[in-house]
């Protein structure tokens, strides 16, 4: 194997490759970048079994073949490269890179144990969206996912293809977030993603632009931007009828605007950060949202806040790291807080008088205070 590539091109394909490398493998073949140049354009893929990375690039090939080469290392190497063309070659299991001055030889791994990576099949149905649109759903939907493996499908994300739209969901039972966007050309189909593996996909959307194609079948779900692609494996199991969680009316509408209420919750959650469990306690009323927070260790904190109510004044507490999550999702000037009563889930919405705001709702459980 002898070829010549760009620096920043093979930069840029192989820090693509190892986004997927895992610093623990299970083999370490899996804590590889698997290099194969032929017809023009060499291949980097990479694994952690669960998530899979492919890219291409054009290149000039001497002589084709294949290697796979430590990927931590090789990603070390090339962020450090001068600015000059990279020619690597390769004789039986060592490999030479030379860029510039700069020689490595690197030993390479058997690449025989290098596993063969899932690919969409030639056969499945693909929906396309804008890539600035996915990463956008993703950020506000893949925060609510769980970070405990005990309840698998609760961490992941829900993404559901029908009716020309995509609709994610995401709960670790405490919180609900749901967001839908429309597809630009639309598949059907249903996919259990993994929150982290999701998170990669709409990483890598915000960096490539363009449109993300979305490939969704049996057992993996595939996220193709160009000449790169993500592919992941599902998880096993059905998501909760989160539908059913939604609440169909409410009793009292608040809106605020939403720096001013994240800047507040921030400097009276200060007291509550220093004990596990310790909610902040929001009561909506004469026109205003007042913040309290009491810690028996370090003290209280309290701040009042102007906000448009409607219907009737009521408290509720929430764990204060949940209810900033939810407002930091919403991105919009204002947030709009449907409310029950203090013991019910609370829903909030992004708020625009104009109405042009993202359809997405995320719903918070309220805390118990005694």
């Amino acid at each position: 194997m002898k070829l010549r590539a760009e620096r920043a091109e093979f930069a840029e394909a192989i820090s693509w490759a190892t986004r997927t490398v895992g610093t623990r493998v299970s083999l370490p073949a899996l804590s590889g970048v698997y290099l194969e140049a032929a017809d023009g354009k060499l291949v980097c893929r990479a694994t952690d079994l669960e998530v899979s990375a492919e890219i291409s690039i054009p290149v000039q090939i001497d002589q084709p073949g294949r290697v796979l080469l430590p990927g931590r290392l090789l990603a070390q190497l090339v962020a450090r490269f001068p600015d000059a063309p990279v020619e690597l070659s390769v004789e039986t299991d060592q490999i030479e890179i030379t860029c510039g001055r700069a020689t490595f030889h690197v030993r390479g791994m058997q690449v025989e144990d290098f596993p063969t990576l899932a690919s969409p099949g030639e056969e499945a149905a693909q929906g396309v969206v804008k890539a600035d649109a996915f990463a956008r759903l993703v950020s506000q939907v893949a925060r609510a996912a769980a970070s405990d493996e005990g309840r698998p499908v609760l961490t992941g994300v829900n993404l559901e293809a029908a009716d020309g739209t995509l609709t994610a969901a995401a709960t670790d039972s405490y919180r609900l977030a749901v967001r839908s966007l429309t597809f630009d050309e639309a598949v059907e189909g249903t996919a259990l993603v993994p929150a982290r593996s999701l998170q990669e996909a709409a990483k890598a959307a915000s960096e490539v632009g363009g449109s993300v194609t979305v490939v969704l079948e049996e057992g993996q779900a595939s996220f193709l931007f160009g000449d790169r692609r993500l592919t992941t494996k599902l998880i096993e199991g059905s998501f909760p009828n989160y539908r059913a969680l939604l609440p169909e009316a409410h009793e009292t509408s608040v809106v605020v605007e939403r720096a001013a209420l994240v800047e507040a919750l921030q400097r009276v959650a200060i007291v509550a950060m220093g004990q596990a469990n310790t909610p902040v306690s929001l009561t909506f009323g004469d026109e205003s949202v007042d913040l309290q927070a009491s810690n028996q260790e370090m003290g209280d904190a309290a701040e009042a806040l102007p906000a448009r109510i409607e219907g009737e004044g009521l408290t509720i507490a929430f764990n204060p790291a949940f209810l900033l999550s939810g407002l930091e999702a919403s991105g919009t000037e204002h947030i709009r807080i449907e409310l029950r009563d203090g013991l019910k889930p609370a829903v909030l919405k992004p708020h625009a008088d104009d109405g042009q705001v993202d359809d997405l709702t995320y719903l918070l459980m309220p805390m118990r205070v005694s």
